[in-house]
């Protein structure tokens, strides 16, 4: 599963699965620019990477807004030259009740998980396709597929994520790139913290009792990322069994 050498691009990574992906993929010799629109965290998250040996720089970036996403392609080019792995897990989930929804509330959450999904891969997959190279590992979400009373902007945008998956795959397959997505279930990161009502009572009911931490998600993601990835595409990954919660 080596990611030796490899150029990872990480968004959402200042915190929860992004973070944890991208200090991983950095400890196991990739070289990692971390994205986020907390540009403090993302700092942050770098110099994580740095500290322990790697290679990492921090770059600001809103994925919602698509010369953002253009400033951060041309910024990995000129640092690294190449961008072999996207692993893309920027998004947003608040709570809002689907009949009590404004129409600001379902557009900023379909223009940060869905558009910005469609500006990073369009841009990144430009770039793959150019090198006939690569990996795309985009965070979906089971709410994607059984939908959600109180978040249905966000299982809209996952839903739309998972299509695009598929059709980024067929897209790219030519060119010798791989795109995957992956559910991760219920993960203990501060977006989940406050997205979830009734935490320990919805948390007994998984099959394990317990929810993943997002260092033992982010080894799927080095999983798909290496080597052992490179003929696996157009695929969802859930890793946690759906039961109860």
């Amino acid at each position: 599963m080596s990611v030796q050498g490899k150029v990872v691009l990480a968004t959402g990574a200042a915190s929860g699965l992004g973070r944890a992906s991208a200090v991983l993929l950095g400890a196991q010799g990739a070289s990692v620019v971390v994205a986020d629109r907390d540009a403090v965290g993302a700092e942050s998250a770098a110099a994580e990477i740095v500290a322990a040996g790697g290679r990492a720089i921090a770059v600001g970036c809103d994925v919602g807004d698509s010369s953002a996403v253009a400033s951060l392609v041309s910024r990995t080019l000129a640092e690294f030259g190449r961008i072999d792995v996207l692993m893309h897990a920027a998004g947003i989930c608040p709570r809002s009740p689907l009949l009590e929804m404004s129409d600001d509330q379902w557009r900023d959450v379909l223009r940060v998980n869905l558009d910005g999904t469609f500006f990073v891969t369009r841009d990144v997959g430009r770039v793959m396709a150019s090198q006939r190279s690569g990996t795309m590992i985009l965070v979906t979400s089971d709410r994607g597929v059984h939908g959600s009373v109180d978040y249905a902007h966000y299982a809209a945008s996952k839903g739309g994520m998972i299509a695009l998956t598929k059709s980024l795959a067929l897209t790219l397959g030519k060119f010798g790139v791989t795109v995957n997505g992956l559910n991760p279930g219920i993960t203990d990161t501060p977006l989940a913290r406050a997205a979830v009502v009734q935490w320990k009572e919805k948390m007994a009911l998984d099959v394990l009792g317990r929810y993943s931490e997002p260092e033992e998600i982010a080894q799927t993601v080095l999983f798909l990322a290496g080597t052992a990835g490179s003929f696996m595409t157009g695929q969802i990954v859930s890793v946690r069994m759906r039961y109860g919660a």
